[in-house]
């Protein structure tokens, strides 16, 4: 096998603490299976090393490799664990020596958590809280759950992480509410999946004579994807190690994407050499996945993210790289552009090859409905298929009652459908009101619309009576069944205030545009098809029973955050537009985005491409701008570059919006002479996307620009700053 230099040279480390920063596709598995091998072979005894892995599957796939690798047998191998199943042999080990009592071997599954939480949280509310807690599970639940995760991933107080959250102050009862969940655990003798991490290292940390018995027992631990630990997890690493034997860190700064969970990159950047002493840096720049032009883009995509002289890692693709097509296609619909590039493929092609990478779910949904209607295969990394979506349920139950499906229901399924009808959107009638005209409704097989008429109680508010009443009209309009699917949905849309209703019911902003954005992609849907409301049952049955027989693999639709770790040949990004890249909620309840974290999600989602990457961008007259993170210059310049190097052209012109310093480290990595002149004009006329420099706030990037206005990220600070265009032009130098 031959190794590149910079792969040799981490395979013949020394010794020492060691940090090894590694591009996407750069072969760190195999590299670093190499120098365990080489370090079994020089006498070190495996059971002297531990091998922390992210997950299960790289856990597996790394300890295959690495019998692969050494030829020897799983028994003479040093321990590769994850970090959650060396937390689960600490708790085992803790029980044993009688410092903590013991618990249930079957953990905790989340369905188990959201209904302790359900109770918790009503306990402790006040009466009109409590009842929209009863009322609204999901909404108070989910955030809920993700509240108690940040807690258990940095060891902090409760207080310190509502704080520093951006939650509504409506959720402070949250930090009450854990202490009673962590109450509740203790007395039911149960363990989460996080508690697996957060029981240890709490004991640890309130107890350091008992840390000490678990302490320096290693000569080496090695830590992969080091940049999607937290710190309860680098807590227990710094445990562990006990100032004793090496540790060598392996992972990417800028794929730090999970600090949802609570993973920060400073860990990786600044931390781990503060903590351990004459840390060795190696790098892994050459990437094996994909070609120059991946590599030059997100080298300039990345740059955002730092000053322009930072000794930052970048991307080179290696001479044994295949060349590698990046395609901007413009246009309004970016559903249809994928749509159109998934033909084209699948002509020569497997389906299978190609993944389409969302930043939200909801920008998959036109594309699935399209998917489902060409009879196209295709599978999700989650479980529902559009047409089975929460939010499009009551739109359900107004078609089947366009065909006379109700007449033949049970008891069980009336009631399912009318409580589609009367909680989505929720009036915010207390829940015993509701349960008793549900009562009164199930036994109705006919004149629904009526029936509810009949029903709403005297002692509602006028609103909620009026609301109601608009309700019957529309599910009298549909036993009617004579109007269109389309008149149908956007009628209960506007008669119910549908969008107003979902933004106020829920905590996730992100969720929020998932479901509006569904509903208004199902409507168009609906429209283009001019279906009668008394047909669309069937037909959306047809379109789901087709789906149900291509269990054939097809054309991946998933998550940016799912994707990490993966690649594929042909990778597609929908809507990479100003919009969604970077995601800024705009709702009352949404805290800023990171601007870094959301570069990186891009930057990962273009770096699991290895053939062909096919960007999905606003046509230049579209109401969307660009994103800021993707000027045109950026993708435009790249071809003209490559051109003149292996040309060995004496000078290319360039466009002046691409990253000057990427283009400049990409051409001393080809050891070219070209020279680059930079003074063509930008392929377009706006500011978006330049870096600037202002004499006060230092080094940032243009993000927004009106005829008035301009906004500027800059580097040091995580808000955006917007100036009046003519006062701030003159100070700022590009």
């Amino acid at each position: 096998m031959r190794y590149t230099d910079e792969q040799s040279n981490i395979i013949q480390h020394p010794s020492g603490h060691a940090r090894i920063i590694a591009v996407a596709g750069s072969g760190k598995t195999q590299t670093l299976t190499a120098y365990v091998s080489a370090r079994l072979a020089a006498g070190v005894s495996p059971k002297r090393m531990l091998i922390l892995m992210y997950n299960k599957s790289a856990q597996q796939d790394f300890q295959r490799r690495l019998i692969d690798q050494s030829g020897l047998p799983p028994s003479q191998l040093p321990n590769v664990r994850t970090f959650h199943s060396l937390g689960f042999k600490l708790c085992e080990s803790l029980v044993e020596q009688g410092h903590m009592p013991a618990f249930d071997r079957a953990l905790l599954k989340d369905s188990e958590i959201e209904q302790v939480l359900w109770r918790i949280l009503r306990s402790i509310a006040d009466a009109t809280l409590a009842e929209d807690i009863l009322a609204r599970k999901k909404k108070w639940v989910e955030p809920m759950l993700s509240f108690i995760e940040q807690v258990k991933s940095t060891l902090d107080s409760p207080t310190d992480v509502f704080e520093r959250s951006g939650l509504p102050k409506s959720c402070q009862l949250f930090i009450e509410a854990f202490d009673h969940f962590e109450d509740w655990r203790a007395q039911q003798q149960k363990l989460s999946f996080n508690d697996l991490l957060y029981e240890p290292a709490l004991r640890f940390k309130k107890e350091p004579a008992i840390a000490s018995h678990f302490a320096a027992h290693m000569d080496e631990i090695i830590v992969d994807e080091f940049q999607d630990i937290n710190p309860t997890q680098q807590f227990l690493l710094d445990t562990l190690h006990g100032n004793r034997g090496q540790v060598i860190v392996v992972g990417d700064p800028d794929q730090t994407i999970y600090e949802f969970r609570g993973s920060r990159p400073s860990l990786l950047t600044h931390t781990f050499s503060e903590t351990f002493a004459n840390v060795k840096d190696y790098q892994l720049s050459n990437t094996f996945r994909f070609g120059h032009e991946i590599s030059l883009l997100a080298n300039q995509v990345i740059a955002g993210n730092y000053q322009d002289n930072h000794p930052r890692t970048q991307c080179f693709s290696h001479d044994s790289t295949p060349s590698t097509t990046v395609t901007a296609l413009r246009g309004v619909d970016s559903a249809a552009l994928a749509l159109t590039e998934i033909k084209q493929w699948a002509e020569h092609r497997a389906l299978n090859e190609i993944a389409v990478l969302n930043r939200l779910w909801s920008n998959s949904v036109r594309l699935e409905l399209m998917l489902l209607s060409e009879n196209i295969p295709y599978q999700l990394d989650h479980s529902k298929v559009v047409l089975e979506r929460h939010e499009l349920k009551p739109f359900r139950v107004l078609f089947q009652l366009a065909s006379g499906a109700n007449t033949t229901w049970n008891s069980s399924v009336r009631r399912a459908a009318w409580q589609a009808l009367l909680t989505q959107p929720f009036l915010k009638i207390k829940k015993s009101l509701t349960d008793t005209m549900m009562r009164s409704l199930v036994g109705h097989t006919h004149k629904w619309g009526q029936a509810l008429r009949n029903a709403i109680p005297e002692t509602l508010s006028k609103y909620q009576a009026e609301q109601l009443l608009e309700r019957a009209r529309w599910i009298e309009k549909a036993e009617r069944g004579k109007a269109t699917a389309y008149e149908l949905t956007v009628g209960w849309v506007q008669g119910t205030d549908y969008y107003d209703a979902l933004k106020d019911n829920a905590f996730s902003v992100s969720q929020v545009d998932d479901q509006i954005a569904t509903v208004k992609a199902f409507a168009k849907f609906l429209r283009q098809n001019n279906w009668a409301a008394s047909d669309t049952t069937e037909h959306l049955a047809v379109l789901l029973q087709q789906k149900r027989e291509n269990t054939g693999e097809g054309v991946l639709i998933s998550s940016i955050h799912k994707a990490k770790g993966r690649e594929w040949p042909l990778v597609i990004i929908p809507e990479l537009n100003g919009r969604f890249y970077p995601y800024e909620p705009e709702h009352e309840m949404a805290s800023p985005s990171s601007l870094a974290s959301e570069r990186r999600l891009l930057y990962v989602a273009m770096t699991r491409a290895q053939e062909r990457l096919v960007l999905c961008v606003p046509k230049e007259d579209s109401e969307l701008p660009m994103s800021p993170f993707l000027p045109m210059d950026f993708i435009e310049g790249i071809p003209k570059f490559l051109e003149a190097i292996k040309n060995d052209q004496s000078t290319v012109a360039l466009p002046r919006l691409m990253h000057r310093p990427s283009v400049g480290h990409y051409k001393e990595s080809f050891q070219s002479e070209v020279t680059i002149d930079w003074s063509i004009g930008s392929t377009i006329d706006s500011l978006v996307g330049q870096t600037v420099s202002h004499p006060k706030l230092g080094i940032g990037q243009i993000v927004k620009e009106s005829s008035s206005r301009i906004s500027i990220h800059f580097l040091t600070e995580k808000k955006i700053r917007e100036f009046e265009r003519d006062i701030v032009l003159p100070l700022i130098k590009f």
